[in-house]
């Protein structure tokens, strides 16, 4: 089903478990970890950033925050790394 720009699907979820898919580049949330909605086109980067806000914005914890970041730039690396290997 295409989604258009008013378009709103509303899941209820007993019990929420998010997950970001490396093989599939998508996030995965799922119910009791059974029935779940797969969310194409949510990138890595895209769950980073939302990590991101979510230690800057609603932890306000700016320890983390620099320490999330060093840890995505470490990872950012050995994938360059990888690609020129």
């Amino acid at each position: 089903m295409p989604l258009r720009t008013e378009t709103t699907v509303e899941y209820h979820f007993d019990s929420a478990y998010l997950y970001y898919c490396k093989q599939h580049d998508c996030l995965r949330v799922s119910n009791n970890h059974e029935d779940s909605v797969l969310l194409q086109g949510v990138e890595q980067g895209d769950v980073d950033s939302f990590i991101s806000n979510y230690i800057e914005y609603v932890l306000e914890d700016t320890d983390l925050m620099d320490a999330f970041k060093a840890s995505v730039k470490r990872q950012l690396a050995k994938d360059v790394e990888k690609i020129d290997d």
